[in-house]
C-alpha cells in the first residue's frame, strides 16, 4: 500500500504540473492575442483622430502637419474610383464599431447594373471593406492595410492584374473558399519577399490560403491589400453591411487625358455616382456615400 500511495502521489504531482504548464500556455497565448487586438484598436484610434485633425486643418482650424502617416488602401490607380459610405464628418464608416444602416446594406448591388451602364464608366463592382484589419502571418502583421471582400468582377473593375498564382474564382466564391489575394505591399510585409502562394495568413483570427498576387500596375499611395470572397465576410466580421463600389473609368474618345484631366475625370465622376447612390438612401439617414481619393 505504501508503494501504490507513492506512486498516486507522484502521479498527482505530475497531473498538477502538466495542469500549470497548460493553463501558462494557454495565459500566453491569450495575453499575445490581446496584445495584437489591442494593437489593431490603437492604430484604428490613431488614424482617426489623425484624420479628425487632418480634416481641421484643411478648415484653417487646429495645428498643421497633423497626421498619423498611416495609409489605407483605397486608391486603385487614375483609371477607377471608389465610393464608399461615409460618416457625416466625410470619415469612412468603420461598421465594426458604427450602427449599420439597413437601408443601405443591399444598395451598392441593387445600383450596379444602372452604373454600369453609364457612358463614362467601363466597369463596376460592389465590395466589403475594412480598413486597418488585424492580418498576420507568424509574428508578422500588416501595418496599415485594409481586407476587401470581393467577387468575380472586382479585379477588372478596380485595375488589378494577377501576377503570381491565380485569382479568386467564381468557385471560391460560390464555395466560401477561405482563399485569399494579396497586393505587392502586403506580400512584402507578410512574406519579406518570398513567395506567399500557397501559404496561410490569419485575417481576424480566421486562416487563409493565399493562392496569388494580384496587383495595380502603375504605383499608388495606400497601405497594403489582402481581398477574400465576399462569401466569407460573414466568417470574419459582420453579416450584412453597406458595400463600396469600386468603378472602371472610360477615357473620353476625343483626347488622350493628361495626368491632371485624368484626376478632374474621377472626381468628377465619383461625385456623380456618390450623387446616384445618395438619391436612393432615405431622408434623415447620416451615412451618405462619397468618392475616396
Amino acid at each position: 500500500m505504501g508503494g501504490d500511495g507513492i506512486i498516486t502521489k507522484n502521479r498527482r504531482r505530475v497531473m498538477a504540473a502538466v495542469l500549470f504548464l497548460f493553463l501558462l500556455l494557454a495565459a500566453g497565448f491569450l495575453s499575445f492575442r490581446l496584445g495584437r487586438r489591442e494593437g489593431v484598436t490603437e492604430q484604428r484610434k490613431s488614424a482617426e483622430a489623425g484624420e479628425k485633425s487632418e480634416g481641421r486643418n484643411e478648415a484653417g482650424e487646429g495645428d498643421s502637419g497633423a497626421g498619423t502617416g498611416i495609409e489605407t488602401g483605397m486608391d486603385f490607380g487614375k483609371a477607377s474610383v471608389a465610393v464608399a459610405p461615409c460618416s457625416p464628418d466625410g470619415l469612412p464608416c468603420d461598421f465594426s464599431v458604427e450602427p449599420i444602416p439597413p437601408a443601405l446594406v443591399p444598395l451598392a448591388d441593387r445600383m450596379l447594373p444602372e452604373l454600369a451602364g453609364q457612358e463614362r464608366i467601363a466597369a463596376a463592382a460592389a465590395f466589403y471593406r475594412r480598413d486597418l484589419a488585424a492580418v498576420y502571418r507568424g509574428m508578422d502583421g500588416l501595418q496599415g492595410g485594409s481586407v476587401l471582400g470581393i467577387g468575380p468582377d472586382f479585379l477588372a473593375a478596380a485595375g488589378f492584374q494577377v501576377e503570381k498564382g491565380q485569382g479568386l474564382t467564381e468557385r471560391d466564391i460560390e464555395e466560401k473558399r477561405r482563399a485569399a489575394l494579396l497586393d505587392g505591399r502586403a506580400a512584402q510585409a507578410l512574406f519579406s519577399g518570398q513567395d506567399p502562394v500557397g501559404e496561410t495568413i490569419e485575417v481576424e483570427g480566421c486562416l487563409y490560403q493565399v493562392v496569388g498576387v494580384a496587383d495595380l500596375s502603375e504605383p499608388r499611395t495606400g497601405g497594403g491589400l489582402v481581398l477574400i470572397p465576399e462569401s466569407t465576410w460573414p466568417e470574419v466580421y459582420q453579416y450584412e453591411e453597406p458595400k463600396a463600389v469600386v468603378l472602371k473609368l472610360t477615357e473620353p474618345a476625343e483626347d488622350a487625358l493628361v495626368e491632371a484631366e485624368w484626376e478632374a475625370f474621377r472626381e468628377e465622376t465619383g461625385t456623380y455616382v456618390a450623387r446616384m447612390l445618395n438619391s436612393m438612401v432615405p431622408e434623415g439617414e447620416s451615412i451618405h456615400y462619397r468618392a475616396q481619393e
